[in-house]
């Protein structure tokens, strides 16, 4: 059954009602965003969450000690590394967090994206695809699927799906590409970024019934 992950989480209360929809992971961003919280308020999302749903955190560190510093802090399942972090930056983070699972996104749209993650597929837990924009994320816009396939087909690694995925499009999305996970952030927010309960309940309906 295929993984499904709501990320821009900023409240508890956000990342229970992802909880009550049967969210399999929950995204919280420490990376430069509109949806930014600190440390602080991850952790405290984290304590909240119940056994078995993997809280992950977004960043796009300059240092592995940024990474180490606040896994220490958050105690998260995951950690998503957003932006150009060298495969060398993850082996050292691997080597100081062995229990947390790294995912590395891949930025679909700049090119050599084949390349890009074959070069982390030996390191990585996981790979996500993501459409290139300028904030490296959280644009709202779809990319070539079509490549997206190729890269799921070409690589070892599971590949988690993201980037203008909405509970319209999600189930042809996973159709056309066979991804192991899908991550939506703004395709389940009304007003103010608030994660919107009846569009969560859609998209993981129309994921897991793809």
């Amino acid at each position: 059954m295929i993984k499904v992950k709501i990320c821009g989480v900023r409240t508890a209360e956000d990342a229970m009602k992802c909880v009550a929809c049967g969210a399999d992971a929950v995204g919280m961003l420490l990376a430069e965003s509109p949806r930014r919280i600190t440390v602080g308020q991850a952790a405290d999302i984290v304590k909240r969450l119940p056994p078995f749903v993997t809280p992950v955190v977004v960043m796009m560190p300059s240092a592995a000690e940024e990474v180490i510093e606040a896994a220490g802090v958050i105690g998260p399942g995951a950690i998503q590394l957003q932006g150009d972090e060298p495969p060398e930056m993850l082996l050292e983070i691997k080597k100081a967090l062995p229990h947390i699972k790294l995912i590395k996104a891949v930025h679909v749209g700049g090119g050599g994206e084949m390349d890009k993650a074959r070069a982390y597929e030996d390191i990585a837990d996981a790979i996500l695809l993501d459409t290139m924009s300028p904030g490296r994320g959280g644009s709202g816009r779809t990319h070539d699927w079509a490549l997206s396939g190729e890269i799921v087909a070409g690589i070892k690694s599971p590949v988690v799906l993201a980037g203008g995925l909405s509970p319209s499009n999600v189930a042809e999305a996973i159709m056309r590409v066979g991804p192991f996970a899908v991550d939506v952030a703004s395709g389940v927010e009304g007003n103010g970024r608030v994660k919107d309960i009846k569009l969560i309940e859609q998209f993981i309906g129309n994921a897991r019934g793809a």
